[in-house]
């Protein structure tokens, strides 16, 4: 995809997966900068992100080390699965998915919460306005 495109999904998207295949050392190396094109979109907010390792069925010609990719996601502050999506035994993909689902809904709550007091921030400066005009 062209940067425009993928600038278009981010600007939807209320958490994403960052998906790199374990046999391929370019498309790890894609990560962070996928990683910064995603933080400029998504300006301010923090994003809930899940780095997976796909492929984990190919072990035999692996070219990134679980380590390697465990270091990242420590360095993004985010979750991390190594996975096949061909032959997904143990269920790993969905525990990725609903991984991500749950930090959606928790990032979601927090800022719900922070509306709204900012809310509440308002109503009080208009009433306390409205009040102090009433008694002038």
């Amino acid at each position: 995809e062209d940067i425009q495109q993928k600038e278009g999904h981010m600007r939807w998207g209320d958490g994403f997966f960052i998906v790199y295949d374990i046999t391929d050392r370019g498309s790890f190396e894609e990560v962070a900068p996928l990683r910064t094109l995603l933080e400029e979109v998504k300006k301010p907010k923090n994003v809930p992100l899940v780095l997976v390792g796909n492929k984990s069925d190919l072990d035999h010609i692996r070219q990134v080390t679980t380590e390697e990719g465990e270091r990242l996601a420590a360095e993004m502050a985010c979750a991390f699965y190594e996975c096949s999506a061909c032959v997904d035994e143990g269920g790993v993909v969905a525990e990725a998915f609903h991984e991500l689902c749950r930090e959606v809904r928790r990032r979601k709550a927090v800022q719900g919460k922070a509306r709204r007091r900012s809310s509440t921030t308002h109503v009080k400066q208009a009433i306390n306005k409205m009040l102090t005009k009433i008694s002038s």
